[in-house]
């Protein structure tokens, strides 16, 4: 009795100093890279091109006629806590392109923090006549509200136009922190058909494998937002306007950061775009693999243009121009990072 009272002594020592050494936790160990890249969906023959400091493009499953999903992943020779650094930021984005101007929206700082955005002569009279359809995405009350403008005078209507936008990006940034995806005002269409990113939203978040293996509560969270984040996690509201399809867009997201065994995952959801595509979610990440740091990034993007007739086509085309784009976007992170080439 006594030598099995003297064991359990020293297996309780043994494990209370598993909790109290730094960086050894006591149950849980960091994953393995090659599973990691499994379970964001590649396959053997590309992680081995990864491996060999290849940058690997990768199909994803897509669940909708108007969606478009594409991975990336490259393996950068710079330490993991340098590139971590950077995809922390909120503001200057490594990875964002094209971006004409940008601030960050809190319900305190109220219209007042989307005044570095502006319209062009042409986007105004544009608001002014728009009607239901694919040339911006507002509701038919948002709608309705520009066509109030139209009696102001001449030398007033592009301020009053452009801070209503302003007051429109405002609610729906403020309606989105009261109630999350399912209180996101869908887009008014032709033929009273409606697009709701609502539904898109939830959809990338449902279909999110590492979200669901490696980051259950926050998967749930993220899910069912408002509802508070783990306390591990930060978020901000960033708002940027770019130049898409050579047109100025206005576009709201939602960032979460959150620590990954000394790396970090970024979650973004652009719950609103002016005009273009309909919402989209990238879930970006990095990890130590092989003497330096793997960075990968999931995109589901969800448009109007690639559904319908030759939709096929359209997802060939539309899935191309999504890969440049996020191929631009890693070359950039490269630049700023400095030690890529």
């Amino acid at each position: 009795m006594p030598q099995k009272l003297n064991l359990a002594v020293t297996l309780a020592r043994l494990l209370s100093i598993s909790f109290i050494l730094p960086g050894i936790p006591a149950f849980a160990e960091p994953p393995v890279v090659e599973e990691v890249l499994g379970v964001l969906g590649m396959g053997k023959k590309q992680i081995a091109e990864l491996a060999q400091g290849k940058r690997v493009v990768y199909a994803l499953s897509e669940r909708s006629a108007d969606e478009l999903a594409v991975g990336i992943a490259w393996l950068l020779p710079v330490p993991l806590a340098k590139v971590a650094g950077h995809l922390r930021l909120e503001y200057p984005d490594s990875l964002d392109v094209d971006v004409t101007a940008h601030g960050m929206l809190t319900e305190h700082g109220g219209v007042d923090s989307l005044a570095p955005f502006v319209l062009s002569k042409e986007e105004t009279q544009a608001l002014l006549d728009a009607e239901p359809g694919d040339e911006f995405n507002l509701s038919a009350h948002e709608i309705d509200s520009f066509k109030t403008l139209k009696q102001t005078p001449h030398k007033v209507i592009g301020d009053a136009v452009a801070q209503r936008y302003r007051e429109i990006l405002f609610q729906r940034f403020a309606t989105y922190r009261r109630g999350g995806t399912n209180t996101i005002a869908p887009y008014a269409r032709e033929q009273g058909l409606d697009s709701k990113p609502s539904m898109e939203l939830r959809q990338a978040a449902n279909a999110s494998a590492i979200l669901a293996r490696y980051f259950p509560a926050l998967h749930k969270t993220w899910l069912d937002y408002p509802k508070a984040l783990p306390p591990e996690a930060d978020e901000a509201f960033p708002w940027v306007e770019k130049n898409v399809e050579s047109r100025s867009t206005a576009i709201l997201r939602h960032r979460v950061n959150i620590d990954w065994n000394g790396g970090v995952l970024v979650l973004t959801r652009e719950f609103y775009a002016s005009h273009s595509y309909n919402s989209s979610q990238w879930i970006t990440g990095c990890l130590p693999y092989h003497d330096g740091t793997v960075v990968f990034q999931q995109v589901r993007s969800y448009t109007d243009q690639v559904a319908g007739i030759a939709s096929d086509i359209k997802h060939l085309i539309g899935r191309k121009l999504l890969k440049d784009k996020m191929l631009k976007s890693f070359e950039r992170l490269c630049g700023v990072l400095g030690q890529c080439h």
